[in-house]
């Protein structure tokens, strides 16, 4: 039997976890034995409980540490050697760098990459972009495919020199409109949650990480709050949380935010919604993006390059600059403030989606990739 093996290592669960699971029931499908190699238990047991095998080896740490990445890759090897797998796919900075080494060293007959969003982004330093698109060339000449999420970091990648144009495909992310599927109505939504059904709502689903742009969110919900009375709530969790919610209690807005968690039921979040706001530094290809606009929200969102990307250069969104606490404010001020056109974008959002961004389009594209006979060789 084939079998696949996705290197994610030390990751948070997040967007790019859930699609790893998508990626990992459709190779089991297709008649695969599929496992994934992950250290964080929250991936671990969704993966379980999806029927996915899951590989416990300490390898693929986030720090970096020269000799013990090393280790990990004879480690890596050493089990690759064991069990024989059809495919690696590798994931993340760290687990595409060990990942891709131990699989060459294997010779393991596939060897694929995704990169779900770069270490750097349009903004970063000329130095710390030379560094990273020099780990980056080393680990893509150990591998058959390196897949980016996005049109925009495919040609990023080119322009970069982290490999040949052949070499480097775009698979754009793409999500099961059921992920975000909420049978009642917005009334009922908000009733279930407990909130009041005339305040207007401003929702942010995604892990609470420096690179989300948060600690701007809460700064132009300030202004937001002091114009509208909107409420915002942030559903997930993760290293920023203290410190966001400090940020809250400092800026007096703390009785106008929900911190809530890890959540589940992100079609019903999505459903009480008036507005979905998405302050991103950097990104891949946002998932919490792809659920809002299959939700058929009105979004907010920075106009980094994917984001310009999967939103038709802003045909369907509202994008603002990076950092840029009073265009957030006023573009979400005047959504909240205008019904009819945040009804009109969110409608756009929802036809976007629905022509470019399904699942079972990404999914495919995987799938071939697997099977693709190639026209050369690593070894």
């Amino acid at each position: 039997m084939a079998r696949v093996l996705h290197v994610v290592g030390d990751s948070k669960f997040g967007g790019a976890s859930v699609l790893i699971g998508r990626l990992a029931q459709a190779a089991q499908a297709q008649k695969y034995e599929v496992d994934v190699l992950t250290t964080n238990k929250t991936f671990a047991q969704h993966l379980r409980n999806e029927g996915v095998g899951v590989v416990d080896l300490d390898v693929a740490r986030r720090a970096i540490r020269p000799a013990r990445d090393l280790s990990d890759v004879r480690k890596l090897k050493s089990f690759l050697n064991s069990r024989k797998y059809t495919v690696v796919h590798t994931h993340t900075s760290k687990g595409g760098l060990v990942g891709r080494l131990a699989a060459w060293s294997a010779h393991v007959p596939v060897v694929v990459h995704t990169v779900h969003g770069f270490a750097i982004h349009e903004g970063s330093s000329l130095a710390a972009t030379r560094a990273y698109a020099s780990l980056e060339t080393i680990a893509a000449t150990r591998c058959h495919r390196v897949v980016t999420v996005s049109e925009f970091h495919r040609d990023w990648a080119i322009r970069l020199g982290i490999a040949a144009a052949d070499k480097i495909v775009a698979i754009p992310n793409g999500i099961d409109p059921r992920r975000v599927a909420y049978p009642g109505t917005k009334a009922e939504a908000r009733s279930e949650l407990g909130l009041n059904q005339a305040t207007p709502l401003v929702v942010n689903a995604g892990r609470l990480a420096p690179q989300k742009g948060l600690s701007d969110l809460l700064a132009a919900m300030t202004e937001v709050n002091a114009r509208t009375g909107a409420r915002l709530i942030l559903a997930g969790d993760g290293p920023m949380r203290e410190q966001l919610e400090e940020e809250a209690r400092a800026l007096g807005i703390s009785e106008a935010v929900d911190f809530l968690g890890f959540r589940s039921d992100v079609g019903r979040l999505l459903r009480a919604s008036d507005v979905v706001v998405l302050p991103s530094i950097r990104e891949g290809l946002s998932i919490a993006l792809l659920e809002a606009m299959a939700a058929g929200k009105p979004i907010v969102a920075t106009a980094i390059g994917s984001n310009i990307e999967v939103t038709g250069d802003g045909t369907c969104a509202d994008l603002v600059e990076v950092n840029a606490i009073g265009q957030i404010a006023e573009a979400t001020v005047g959504l909240l403030r205008d019904a009819e056109r945040a009804e009109e974008l969110g409608a756009l959002a929802l036809a976007r989606f629905n022509s470019s961004y399904q699942e079972e389009t990404m999914l495919r594209a995987y799938m071939e990739l697997y099977r693709e006979p190639y026209d050369f060789r690593l070894h």
